[in-house]
């Protein structure tokens, strides 16, 4: 058993279902607030399980990253067991994990080495970088060679995404107040990417048809996919998710292709009825 452990967020969904009982992972867990009401998220809570608190208006919930004390609790019993952990998470940009991370992790300077990565990514993205981490550690691989895969693969990562209701946008602060209710009255549909951890809208469509082909477009620019991820909030796959898939094949018949469904923290950032898509590029490319 390899002495490193690897830690992330319950921000995360795997493409593989079965990776929480074949690898040794921690999870730091976000608390999802909503009024009076709270509850602690995991890698397999299902976003259908809360809809009734997204379709609340008045109390729109919010996701609280775990905070610098969970995080040395985590490390703190971790150390019992290593002196060297891996703490990977959802994107700076997005989430205060990281910086809570990273200021937990001062505390063991000397006695434990914690690394700490931003991911820049969130979800399956993540997903990507902890499976990808577990099982370099599971065949061996040094603690410095786990770093070296996970920071080289997150520039290879992407992410695009559209979503029905700005009003989510607004609240992240992307679009102003009078944005997000002109766009919702028009029926505008925005696209958005992850650009350095951060989303972006890019711009805006009539109808979510004109989305996925904006969609594809995106996608279809890469010589080369190692993975391919498709991310939905709706209750299981629907006939627009299906349709997707088709055309991601058609475009990358090699590529492993993860259909996911996105969790409750990550639907207070773009709502219920999200559709994105998570790449990771073809290693080749970024070098040649």
């Amino acid at each position: 058993m390899s002495d490193v452990r690897i830690v992330t967020d319950s921000t995360v969904r795997f493409p593989s279902s079965d990776v929480l009982q074949r690898l040794a992972l921690t999870i730091a867990a976000f608390t999802i607030r909503s009024g009076s009401s709270s509850f602690q998220e995991a890698p397999t809570t299902e976003l259908a399980s809360f809809r009734g608190l997204f379709e609340e208006p008045r109390n729109p919930p919010a996701a609280e990253a775990p905070s610098v004390e969970q995080f040395v609790k985590i490390y703190s019993r971790l150390q019992q067991e290593t002196d060297k952990v891996l703490s990977i998470h959802a994107s700076s940009g997005i989430f205060g994990t990281v910086a809570n991370a990273r200021q937990a992790s001062q505390q063991f300077l000397g006695r434990c080495n914690i690394q700490v990565i931003d991911s820049q990514s969130i979800s399956i993205g993540l997903g990507m970088l902890v499976q990808a981490a577990a099982a370099a550690a599971a065949s061996g691989e040094s603690f410095e060679e786990l770093v070296r895969i996970v920071r080289g693969m997150v520039p290879r990562l992407y992410l695009v995404m559209y979503l029905d209701d700005m009003d989510y946008l607004q609240r992240s602060a992307l679009v102003s107040r009078s944005q997000a209710i002109l766009g919702n009255m028009l029926g505008i549909i925005p696209f958005l990417t992850l650009e350095e951890g951060k989303l972006i809208p890019m711009e805006k469509v009539r109808n979510r048809t004109r989305a996925m082909e904006k969609m594809v477009e995106f996608v279809s620019e890469f010589s080369g996919a190692d993975h391919l991820a498709i991310l939905h909030g709706a209750d299981g796959p629907q006939e627009e998710t299906r349709i997707l898939a088709e055309r991601l094949r058609v475009l990358y018949p090699n590529a492993p292709l993860s259909i996911i469904g996105y969790g409750p923290a990550v639907a207070t950032l773009v709502g219920l009825d999200g559709l994105g898509v998570v790449v990771l590029e073809t290693e080749e490319e970024i070098v040649g």
